[in-house]
């Protein structure tokens, strides 16, 4: 596959384009993202589908800087699709021919359920695993759903339900909200009766702006994927948005460009979130360009990446790893730390998986400089681990990282992040063990050590005898969370 490869979406309210670049076999991370507000279903609706002189004018605009953006990057690749406001026009092949002419570009135009199944297959692949879920991504002409089941898509079907769509009809004609509900309702009958569930993954513009509103101010994080929220305080604010005069719109501190079309997308997510039974919603910050771009990365395996692998650990590796030797055998004796001091630390086993990755990914951020560089992997973690990782866990493996040089973490340190965080104690463990670990490695070699935890004593036994000296005088230094002993030979 292309090492950089851009994807292009044309949806029915944007255009937007990723550039992706690879750093080994699986392991990705976007170097560039563009968008243009194109509106190419503007007028559209009222127009029998017929894509208007104006909207086509503007998407050609935008494609050309699309592909001098891709040609200025170097990308081998360029993928792009069009979905529900050109698969629907009957002048479509006419804006095809266009565009093709005009920027050269080779529009792959895709029906809803394939939009529904590249959604979906961005959010198995790049969000916290999700057994069962329904993802829900609410376009400008239609709204695309898919079925999750034990982790794989197991149905993909496409609604005549968008913003656009909604505010030609409706909005802009002031039609009474029950006009508007009736309508979304008697499309929700197209729904099968298979498709409820609790927990809904929600892809999109509009999700992402509602979790925005939703997010309280002092939430630690600012990013939006994978961020989790209760059906109940969506419903509130869902039902408040739809039903809103446009000036009112202030308050919620919504994008300007997000405005005009907000209360419709509202409408739409609040009445499928109560018709399938939803309780929790996860936002996704990925979708169709994410789910063709994998689409393509992955097609030799079964469109899913190998078993506990992460994109984002594995990237953060090819790019900022100095010594990979170092780091696995880092990694290898502070898990057999972990298990053997574990009668000692009471620590639920399931923290071995932050651990593991906190240990792996600990010296990143020497590449941008050795002083320090326990604070330059923190910022890296929480800025590099953008896939695969709940809020929480991307938040203690950046915290276990920041504190591996000895010191012991304090809560007043953490105040910001308690909300996300385990107990205190937990870190503090988890960073001594970490810290431990770098102690043992002072060489940056693959050491082997046996362990053995026997009478408040911790004994530690290399194989390499004459290659402790430095361990034993940094492990003299460490801060300990509980009164313990190291021998060390």
């Amino acid at each position: 596959m292309a090492k950089r490869t851009a994807v292009i979406d044309i949806g029915s309210n944007s255009a937007r384009m990723i550039v992706c670049q690879k750093s080994s076999r699986y392991a990705f991370h976007i170097i560039h993202e563009a968008k243009s507000r194109v509106r190419i279903s503007q007028n559209s609706y009222e127009n029998g589908g017929v894509l208007q002189e104006a909207a086509i004018s503007r998407a050609l605009k935008a494609l050309k800087d699309f592909h001098r953006i891709a040609k200025n990057l170097k990308c081998t690749k360029l993928l792009c699709v069009a979905t529900s406001a050109v698969r629907d026009a009957p002048n479509r092949a006419e804006f095809l021919r266009r565009v093709r002419q005009e920027t050269e570009i080779n529009i792959k135009v895709i029906d809803g359920k394939k939009e529904a199944y590249f959604g979906a297959l961005a959010a198995v692949n790049l969000l916290p695993k999700e057994s069962d879920a329904i993802t829900i991504d609410i376009g400008g002409g239609s709204s695309e759903l898919a079925l999750i089941g034990d982790g794989k898509i197991i149905q993909t079907l496409s609604l005549n339900l968008g913003t656009i769509r909604l505010k030609e009809l409706f909005y802009d004609k002031k039609s009474d909200y029950k006009k508007i509900r009736d309508f979304i309702q008697n499309e929700l009958k197209n729904l099968p009766t298979n498709f409820k569930t609790k927990k809904v993954i929600a892809i999109g513009g509009t999700a992402r702006a509602i979790a925005k509103i939703v997010m309280p101010k002092d939430y630690p994080l600012k990013a939006l994927h994978a961020y989790e929220y209760d059906m109940e305080k969506a419903r509130i604010i869902l039902k408040k948005i739809s039903t809103s005069e446009v000036l009112k719109l202030k308050k919620y501190n919504i994008k300007k460009h997000r405005v005009d079309t907000i209360r419709e997308g509202s409408a739409i997510l609040l009445n499928i979130l109560e018709f399938i039974g939803a309780q929790k919603i996860v936002t996704s910050g990925v979708g169709v360009r994410e789910g063709v771009y994998l689409h393509d990365l992955l097609r030799s395996s079964a469109y899913k990446f190998p078993q506990n692998y992460n994109p984002s650990v594995r990237s953060l590796c090819d790019r900022f790893l100095i010594n990979e030797n170092y780091a696995n055998s880092l990694t290898k004796n502070v898990l057999k730390l972990f298990d053997v001091l574990s009668k000692l630390h009471k620590i639920d086993n399931s923290y071995k998986k932050e651990l593991f990755y906190a240990a792996k990914l600990s010296s990143i951020g020497v590449s941008i400089g050795f002083y320090r560089h326990n604070e330059h992997t923190f910022y890296m973690l929480l800025n590099g681990l953008n896939y695969g990782f709940t809020h929480p866990q991307k938040l203690l493996i950046a915290f276990v990282s920041l504190y591996q040089n000895k010191k012991l973490p304090k809560e007043e340190e953490l105040a910001n992040y308690l909300s996300l965080l385990p107990d205190l104690g937990v870190i503090e463990w988890l960073s001594f063990i970490l810290a431990l670990g770098k102690c043992l490695h002072k060489n940056q070699g693959r050491n082997e050590f046996d362990f053995s935890f026997e009478n408040s004593t911790l004994h530690i036994i290399s194989d390499k005898k004459s290659e402790v000296y430095l361990s034993a005088e940094c492990i003299k230094e460490l801060y300990k969370p509980f009164p313990i002993a190291i021998a060390i030979s």
